[in-house]
């Protein structure tokens, strides 16, 4: 029996109990569609974390406080002496609030002299970036500069910060960034960038939040990190770039590998009720598979025609299951979207994950998907189409 004569076998078959079928692809299209979505947003915030941290730069290492210990100037020349270090730029941060139209929004105030080297690549939507010189001059994140429906800080406006209870500072915008740049280091959305010393006086602090270290070249990373670390021991804490990008990679693969063996149970769930919907057409069909071997049907045809059968019913689950979760997909991330900009009064950077990262459905996701829908439908079928296919003639008749 040639391959079109299965397949047309398994068809009818299929085709026949329109309602079994239903069911069985039913418990396909809801594993491959939770499959999907979970995949395409574990690699939208792999994809985003990774080339947040990957724009710093690979000869970027960042130096943080211990518990009890301070970063200060003295600090700052210290690893400026080192050998193979290019710059040392300081950065301080804190909280402000601004009013508009009497309702406060929480915002960043960060102080740093080169901004490119604490957010990477500066993306403007207006306006340029300040000069590293003491003054009352911002670039702000495109959710400060838009908080309100109708309300827009611009290039040249002033804003007005307040830092503490009856202490308040007015900065000129001279800049506005784009919604589209991802941070690592900070909230770009909700921030206020000024120069270092700005912040300082701004913040009334002598002391900084983190150190952007850049190496000359990434040869000599490792080994200003291992300096850093025979002078501070465990005062101070020193990361590259490339550490980073190896620990969120271990981490966000093992994270999409947990939501993935989750969602995996519903699969396996389905290809339970594949295999128990499976049996009873078996049985159901008995009088069928009898006529089969009656009219010279081998025992591998029979086993083809109902293993075509379970994976008519993978293909189409895992097609609907994959159109499923792509539309579900894209449904969620604007409605999660459209939340955390309403909830971006917090300078949490759960809004700016959400405002930030897009997920990835790539041709791969899709045909993985398709395959392993065929697979599921293929192995769950195996053992009813054995039982179909080792039946005799007279059993069969019997069974009847």
């Amino acid at each position: 029996m040639n391959i079109y004569d299965t397949l047309w076998l398994a068809y009818k078959g299929f085709a026949s109990r329109k309602v079994i079928a239903f069911l069985a692809i039913l418990s396909v299209i809801i594993g491959i569609a939770s499959v999907t979505i979970l995949v395409a947003f574990t690699q939208g915030v792999n994809q985003t974390i990774l080339s947040a941290v990957s724009s710093l730069g690979p000869t970027t290492i960042i130096v943080l406080p211990g518990q009890e210990s301070t970063l200060t100037q003295a600090t700052v020349a210290t690893i400026e002496s080192l050998p193979g270090v290019r710059a040392v730029y300081p950065v301080v941060s804190g909280f402000g609030v601004i009013n508009v139209e009497g309702k406060p929004l929480t915002v960043d105030i960060v102080g740093v002299n080169n901004l490119s080297a604490l957010i990477g690549q500066v993306r403007l939507t207006s306006g340029s970036v300040y000069p590293p010189v003491t003054s009352p001059e911002a670039v702000i994140g495109s959710l400060v500069a838009n908080p309100l429906p109708g309300i827009s800080f611009l290039p040249g406006n002033v804003i007005t910060v307040q830092i503490s209870e009856g202490r308040s500072v007015n900065l000129q915008v001279i800049g506005v960034l784009s919604s589209s740049g991802a941070s690592f280091l900070s909230n770009t959305l909700t921030s206020i960038f000024v120069p270092l010393g700005e912040g300082m006086a701004i913040l009334n602090t002598t002391a900084f939040s983190e150190l952007i270290v850049q190496a000359q070249s990434v040869n000599n990373v490792n080994n200003i990190i291992n300096l850093i670390k025979d002078i501070y021991g465990n005062q101070l804490t020193a990361i590259s770039v490339q550490e980073l990008i190896t620990i969120f990679s271990i981490v966000t693969s093992g994270f999409s590998f947990l939501l993935v063996s989750v969602a995996s149970i519903s699969l396996f769930v389905g290809a339970i009720g594949i295999m128990g919907i499976m049996l009873s057409r078996v049985y159901q069909r008995i009088r069928e598979v009898g006529i089969m071997k009656t009219l010279g049907l081998t025992t591998r045809d029979v086993l083809l025609v109902f293993l075509a059968e379970s994976g008519i019913i993978g293909l189409i689950g895992g097609a609907l299951g994959v159109a499923l979760g792509t539309g579900g997909t894209f449904a969620i991330y604007i409605l999660s979207s459209f939340s955390s900009n309403n909830a971006s009064n917090s300078p949490s950077s759960a809004g700016f994950l959400f405002a930030t990262f897009k997920p990835i459905i790539s041709p791969e996701t899709i045909a993985i998907a398709l395959g392993v829908a065929i697979i599921v439908g293929l192995v769950a079928g195996i053992y009813p189409a054995l039982k179909a296919a080792r039946m005799t003639v007279i059993e069969a008749i019997r069974r009847d």
